[in-house]
């Protein structure tokens, strides 16, 4: 039995994506951001908007020990992972780095030769660590009154990177 697997999102996931969703942002991102910006992030968390991404978007998710602790969502036509989240009580558990080993071999599959992100300031070490650079630091806007500081990052995809 395999204490992981990978496999695209259904419909029946959304509440356990939007916990893990949840409780990264919730702690994973403490440290790097006030309650204010945590709080109007936590907000923008819905279930609409994983149904509406596991229709039009690629959403695929980590089970580890038979449940859903993780996901990635892809854009494809712009290039973008979207968001990837790992529950933040497995965290080095290789979850994180399996599921973008994964996404970047559905981007390349795709035909894309570049993957871009924007990293939240807690995981931009992680990025760096599998090949992606920091293109700049940038905000993105929460909601009209709160923004947050991250780092627009990419990796170039290269035939001898991916692992199938």
């Amino acid at each position: 039995m395999f204490l992981t697997h990978l496999r695209p999102a259904r419909l029946d996931d959304c509440a356990d994506i939007h916990s893990a969703h949840e409780f990264s942002v919730r702690y994973a991102c403490e440290h790097y951001y006030n309650d204010n910006i945590l709080q109007a992030w936590l907000e923008r968390l819905s279930m609409d908007s994983y149904t509406e991404a596991i229709a039009h978007r690629t959403v695929w998710v980590i089970e580890y020990k038979n449940h859903i602790q993780g996901f990635f969502q892809l854009n494809l036509p712009r290039a973008e992972l979207d968001a990837l989240y790992v529950h933040p009580f497995v965290h080095r558990q290789g979850l994180g780095t399996a599921m973008l080993q994964k996404a970047e071999q559905i981007a390349f599959n795709s035909g894309l030769g570049m993957l871009k992100l924007y990293a939240s300031l807690n995981s931009v070490r992680f990025y760096e660590i599998n090949g992606y650079k920091k293109i700049s630091d940038c905000e993105v806007h929460l909601n009209p009154k709160v923004s947050v500081q991250v780092g627009l990052m990419q990796k170039y995809l290269h035939e001898s990177d991916i692992i199938y």
